[in-house]
């Protein structure tokens, strides 16, 4: 290698360095915005000094431990503050505009994909949308049945594992909680460890049940690896980042990884490149659609006499031209006898047609259950 390649590669190396840099600037900022949030639902002052010092007297322990001028970290982070609060105190001043304040409980802690995807969707201006965080599927919906938050954000099925169980018994289980909006999202699962931490060292790997199955290609790589199951993949890499273990390792997103300054020692280990979570946003009051809108109708249905009612449902909404979305199994008994499906349906609930669709499609199932009516999402969310 010649002496301009080797320039050429540590300049590569730099750039790539300060990537990342703004990557973490853009979540700062994204947090900072969750922040203010969380200030104006508990009506806080924007700037807290206190705050301020502890942040600039932790700044100087960092620096000093890592070898850097403390000075010049000092400085940089006087401009990110500043920055911070600008944003702050701007964002208030357009939010606090004719804007209700609304609650959405989600699956933590800061770094699940939940979590991601909430700092995504709240950048919204005419909707104040306060972080609700919580540890199981089950608190998020028990929140929302208390009437302490106004929604709640939950991943509903993947490209890879298929449906998620926990969500589809919330769904079956509950009454009264409709699915208002949908987000396809991007999923990269990386394998994170401790700083101290090398690949020939691990012996644990810690995560949520779904990234297992999601990444069963590398894991299984891997027979001597011992699986720890958390709530949620930032549980995991909370614990994990808590323990300062160099034997073991956790799945997650790079957001979580970055948040728990964890390296990242096996990137994509997903089965699929494309692999995809849809999420839903669930409300107890169904949404309000117009009948111009192209929209979509989830429904379970628990079907018997499996093989013969299964085409009967098939050929009337072929019949009447209703297009099928999706139609995932969820469950199906030994015998073959009784299945349970997730049915995406093109369509406007209050139609006429579909009504009386729906009523024929009845007579063919043991149970029926509409989860909503809500458009239908096209884009992929990117979370970072």
């Amino acid at each position: 290698m010649d002496k301009k390649r080797i320039l050429n590669f540590l300049r590569k190396k730099i750039d790539c360095i300060d990537y990342k840099i703004i990557k973490l600037l853009s979540s700062r900022e994204s947090l900072s915005i969750n922040i203010l949030k969380n200030k104006i639902y508990n009506k806080f002052n924007v700037r807290d000094k206190n705050r301020e010092i502890e942040l600039f007297q932790n700044l100087y322990q960092y620096s000093k431990k890592n070898k850097i001028n403390p000075i010049f970290i000092k400085k940089i982070f006087k401009i990110i503050v500043e920055n911070s609060v600008i944003i702050q105190k701007n964002y208030k001043n357009e939010i606090l505009k004719n804007q209700k304040k609304y609650l959405c409980a989600y699956l933590g802690p800061i770094g699940s994909y939940s979590s991601a995807l909430f700092n995504r969707i709240s950048n919204n201006k005419k909707k104040l949308l306060i972080p609700n965080e919580h540890n199981t599927f089950n608190s998020v919906i028990k929140s929302l049945k208390n009437d302490n938050c106004n929604f709640a954000l939950l991943p509903i099925e993947n490209r890879v594992s298929g449906i998620i169980p926990e969500v589809y018994d919330i769904l079956k289980k509950h009454k009264k909680i409709y699915i208002i909006k949908e987000f396809y999202v991007k999923i990269e699962h990386h394998l994170f460890a401790n700083k101290n931490c090398f690949f020939n060292q691990i012996k644990q790997v810690y995560s949520h049940i779904q990234p297992f199955k999601q990444c069963s290609i590398f894991i299984n790589k891997f027979p001597e690896w011992n699986k720890k199951y958390f709530n949620s993949t930032s549980a995991g890499m909370k614990q994990l980042a808590a323990e300062k273990q160099k034997t073991s390792a956790a799945i997650g997103n790079s957001i979580g990884g970055s948040y728990y300054n964890l390296k990242k020692i096996a990137i994509n280990i997903s089965n699929i490149n494309n692999n995809i979570t849809r999420f839903i946003l669930i409300a107890k009051n169904p949404k309000k659609i117009n009948s111009t809108m192209s929209a979509k109708i989830t429904i379970i249905i628990k079907i018997t006499n499996h093989k013969i009612n299964k085409n009967k449902i098939l050929e009337i909404l072929k019949k009447r031209k209703i297009k099928i979305l999706t139609m995932i199994l969820i469950k199906k008994t030994s015998n073959i006898i009784e299945a349970t499906y997730l049915l995406d349906i093109k369509a406007y609930i209050e139609s006429e047609i579909i009504q009386n669709t729906l009523l024929d499609i009845k007579k063919y199932t043991k149970y029926i259950k509409i989860l909503g009516c809500y458009p239908i999402e096209k884009n992929i969310t990117k979370l970072y």
